[in-house]
């Protein structure tokens, strides 16, 4: 699985999906670009891979995401 974040800047939206990567590289020839167009609806946004992420939930419904993104 390869981890990404996608933020959709004309919605103000933030994405977190885990892609298969036999998928990936089967249908879109590993392209992670491709993959995005093609699974989502937006034309201005922005992806990178998240190689470490801590989850801490704070109250029963709320749940605040730390993403600590190793350069």
């Amino acid at each position: 699985m390869e981890r990404i974040v996608i933020i959709d800047h004309d919605d103000h939206r933030l994405f977190v999906e885990d892609i298969n990567e036999e998928i990936l590289q089967r249908d879109y020839n590993g392209e992670e670009e491709a993959y995005i167009k093609d699974n989502y609806d937006m034309e201005n946004f922005s992806w990178d891979y998240i190689t470490e992420a801590l989850y801490l939930p704070e109250h029963d419904d709320i749940l605040t995401i730390n993403f600590d993104l190793i350069q």
